[in-house]
């Protein structure tokens, strides 16, 4: 064999190793990259928490943006880390009289600022404008539905969310009318389906219910697709002279995909011709 055929077949040796080293190479980068739209799905979907690299605990929560909407409480916001999240699901749980309604309508005069407009589904027909007025929100841009049923619910939810109109939208419910299990079916459905235009739109949307249907599957579905959980509890009321001037409530975060759980704060109502917490 000449010295000739011998480098030939060396080279030959060398080019394939080559092809199959940058075959490896490529074949790696690939998988990194497919990893990358993996976690950056798992974030979109379910929050950044759900999934991140290794990081100390402090810089595993990302710090307040615009991504957030604030609830009108500067100390709940600080435990939310900048208050409810744009573009997602929010379930405030309270027993009646425990303020999660009023809390709820200053989330929409916060969602209000810059000529926005908001909607409050009434399904548990609670819904007063009056006081809603009285607590900050213009009436002129406040959509109100009142829907019959939880189907009914569910579809106006996602015709409104679709719609792409709204800052925000409030759910108030009825606990005892989701308790069957076609309508836990119909609500897993209905939470799996919003989850794009809710990101896509950036509507911000609020849950309200009683924990006396917390244990239904239902609300446990509702639980699982939520990114912040907080549970709303009046502790006592203020009064002067013997009149009802406002109250007191204690707030806990059961879960926050953007931010520690298990934050507690107390906040403080106080009516005085307009609903005022927070020095608002």
């Amino acid at each position: 064999m000449t010295i000739e055929q011998k480098f030939y077949i060396l080279s030959l040796v060398n080019n394939h190793g080559g092809i199959r080293a940058e075959s490896h190479v490529g074949k790696k980068q690939r998988r990194r990259d497919k990893l990358e739209l993996t976690v950056a799905s798992l974030q979109q979907r379910y929050g950044a928490r759900a999934a991140f690299r290794g990081r100390s605990p402090a810089a595993s929560f990302p710090t307040p943006t615009s991504s957030h909407i604030s609830t009108g409480f500067s100390q709940l916001d600080e435990a939310l880390n900048g208050g409810l999240p744009k573009g997602r699901i929010s379930e405030w749980v309270g027993q009646p009289t425990s303020g999660k309604t009023t809390l709820a309508l200053k989330f929409l005069e916060q969602a209000q600022q810059q000529l926005k407009q908001v909607g409050y589904i009434d399904q548990a027909r609670y819904f007063d404008p009056d006081y809603a007025h009285r607590c900050g929100i213009d009436l002129s841009r406040l959509l109100i539905g009142t829907p019959y049923d939880p189907a009914e619910t569910l579809a106006m939810a996602e015709a409104l969310v679709r719609d792409g109109g709204l800052a925000a939208l409030v759910l108030d419910t009825l606990d005892f009318m989701w308790a069957d299990t076609q309508t836990t079916h119909l609500l897993n459905a209905s939470l799996g389906r919003l989850l794009k235009p809710l990101a896509q739109s950036g509507t911000a949307l609020l849950f309200l219910h009683d924990p006396l249907g917390a244990e239904s599957s239902s609300l446990s579905i509702l639980a699982h697709y939520a990114s912040v959980r907080l549970d709303v509890m009046r502790e006592r009321w203020q009064t002067e002279h013997g009149d009802i001037r406002g109250y007191e409530a204690r707030i806990k975060v059961l879960k926050n995909r953007f931010g520690p759980p298990g934050r507690e704060t107390k906040i403080s109502i106080t009516f005085n011709g307009t609903i005022r917490g927070d020095g608002l």
